[in-house]
């Protein structure tokens, strides 16, 4: 349990997923993160960051030279060296403490001595730890707690950190499955297989799968199909009146054409139809797969649920056993869904529990008309917690960074979603808090909009 001072804020930083082998990697903007870090440094008191959990990822890491290890091979990298310096000069400051919880794509760094070397040598880390928890000096008997949140996930549970056989189903997908994909290979000119990393949830992937073949193929039969016999019907009437048929007029022409143009119409409509009607029951069909025993993963307990009614029932976490004290905040990541919802103690005090979301490209699907397969939209999810003390309680705070991705949208889905597509922000838009709750004795609560969105 560690004390703070009233004026400590404490920042939770998870699921950057730094590193990978060439072609694997998923973190994309070091830069942005460095400026977060720059942030930070500036803040005039004391200040602990903790990095929640799949700091770095490690599992997608396959080899390593000799005399280094996965940690000092990401470090190195000529890409990320500007990030380990500000990382590096934060943790240089008097009042400011670097601790790294592990994950399931960093467990290596409880159970092998050699990474936790690296990273105190460099000067980027003071403390490892499996869980944190605190509590401000006028809020002795609430607490603070953060562990990553794949122990709320059986695929990703850990029975024993210390145990390097001990890997769960999750790491077996990352470093057994994924690499035999052909990340490189384009099976069709939207369907990159280097994107299913990007896809979430990993549920929706049969989905996606599915939604891209179908905008393709319609593209295809548009492109190839459909324009070419609208030319030819247009050609044929010209044609036919141009050799000066005496009774065949331009109305006649029209006439013609139009009607034959309504004919490929309504065929071509039917074959969407059809398309559609196939492509569905596929994505149902996997979805009953995903879920277990028919169960439709949309019906699934989301892991916040689960961590709400254990906090609601005094339960506590899979990794916090023998702490003293009402947790009034309980921080993780893991999922890459941020978010904020409120819970109440046994005791009837209120609390929060914050998803500090991740630093990653996500393909999120977006519902399309006329029940159309959803479309799948990029977007940058940059968020991280912030908890600090104040005069009304403790407040917990979501932060997000938002910035722009270029869709690249085949003409087929953007007319599929029109209007359901999410605006972009811009591109100079600062951080800003997304969703924030003050935990004090009168329970006074404020959500920013979209705290779950």
């Amino acid at each position: 349990m560690r004390p703070l001072t009233d004026d400590t804020l404490l920042v939770f930083l998870s699921d950057c997923h730094i590193g990978g082998d060439p072609g694997r990697d998923i973190f994309e903007l070091p830069d942005e993160l460095a400026a977060l870090l720059d942030d930070l440094d500036r803040h005039p008191g004391p200040v602990e960051l903790v990095l929640a959990g799949d700091f770095f990822d490690l599992l997608r890491i396959s080899e390593v030279p000799d005399g280094l290890n996965r940690a000092s091979v990401t470090i190195a990298r000529p890409e990320y060296r500007a990030l380990f310096d500000r990382l590096r000069r934060l943790a240089a400051g008097g009042s400011r403490t670097v601790i790294y919880l592990p994950g399931n794509h960093d467990a290596e760094v409880w159970w092998n001595p050699e990474i936790r070397a690296t990273l105190e040598r460099e000067g980027l880390v003071h403390e490892f730890a499996l869980s944190y928890a605190a509590r401000f000096e006028s809020e002795p008997n609430r607490i603070v707690y953060c562990e990553h949140g794949n122990q709320f996930d059986p695929a990703n549970t850990f029975r024993d950190y210390a145990d390097p056989l001990d890997t769960p189903l999750g790491d077996h997908v990352v470093t057994d499955l994924m690499p035999r994909l052909p990340g490189g290979r384009t099976l069709t000119p939207t369907l990159h297989l280097r994107e299913i990393d990007r896809i979430f949830p990993l549920t929706k992937i049969p989905e996606w799968i599915a939604a891209r073949l179908f905008y393709d193929l319609v593209r295809q039969a548009v492109r190839w199909l459909l324009l070419p016999l609208l030319v030819a019907f247009a050609a044929y009437g010209s044609i036919k009146y141009a050799l000066g048929a005496s009774d065949y007029g331009v109305l006649d022409v029209l006439v013609d054409v139009g009607y034959d143009v309504a004919v490929l119409l309504v065929a071509f409509g039917v074959f969407v139809l059809v398309l559609r009607r196939t492509a569905n029951q596929a994505i149902r069909g996997a979805a009953r797969r995903f879920g277990g025993d028919g169960e439709d993963p949309e019906d699934v307990d989301d892991p916040t649920d689960e961590i709400r009614r254990r906090l609601e029932s005094g339960r506590p976490p899979p990794l916090g056993h023998g702490r003293r004290g009402e947790i009034a905040v309980f921080v993780s990541g893991h999922t890459h869904d941020p978010s904020l919802v409120e819970f109440e103690t046994p005791s009837g005090a209120s609390g929060a529990a914050v998803n500090s979301g991740c630093w990653l490209r996500q393909a999120r699907p977006v519902e399309a008309r006329l029940r159309a397969p959803s479309v799948f939209v990029s977007r940058y999810v940059f968020t991280h917690a912030r908890v600090h003390r104040s005069a009304e309680g403790i407040e917990a705070e979501l932060w997000e960074h938002p910035r722009p991705y270029r869709q690249q949208l085949l003409v087929v889905e953007r007319l599929a979603a029109a209007g359901r597509l999410p605006a972009e922000p811009a591109h100079n838009a600062p951080p800003r808090i997304r969703a924030r709750a003050t935990i004090g004795r009168a329970s006074a609560t404020r959500l920013a909009e979209g705290a779950r969105a």
